[in-house]
């Protein structure tokens, strides 16, 4: 019998095998890594999701408290509204609530001041 390192061919099968085995470690890891980029994309895009109607809630609900504003406004000609508030680009995500839980209450110190000021003339 001729030993598998002096076959030539099975020197050869033997050699053929590695680069074999390669691709189909690769080809493992490439289809887990796959697996892990579709789902980290799915996550992304729920997030995107999640932000973009987050921004859009928060949008309206200032653009609710300026339309109040702008109508206990309306009548009195000593005070121009503006201009609506922009949108910070530069504001921190995570501080969100912080800034919406703020708004109503200063909505109502501005309306409370705004009532005091236009009293007796009109009362809103």
């Amino acid at each position: 019998m001729i030993e598998p390192l002096d076959d030539p061919v099975a020197q050869y099968k033997e050699i053929l095998d590695i680069p074999r085995q390669a691709a189909q470690k690769l080809t493992e890891l490439e289809r887990k890594r796959t697996i892990e980029l579709a789902a980290e994309i799915r996550d992304a895009d729920k997030q995107i999701k999640s932000a973009t109607a987050r921004e859009t809630q928060a949008s309206q609900e200032i653009q609710a408290w300026w339309r109040q504003v702008i109508a206990r406004m309306t009548g009195l000609h000593w005070i121009t509204p503006g201009r609506p508030p922009d949108a910070a680009q530069e504001a921190p995500p995570k501080t969100l609530d912080d800034y919406m839980a703020d708004i109503q209450p200063r909505t109502d110190d501005f309306l409370a001041a705004l009532r005091k000021a236009a009293w007796p003339r009109r009362t809103p």
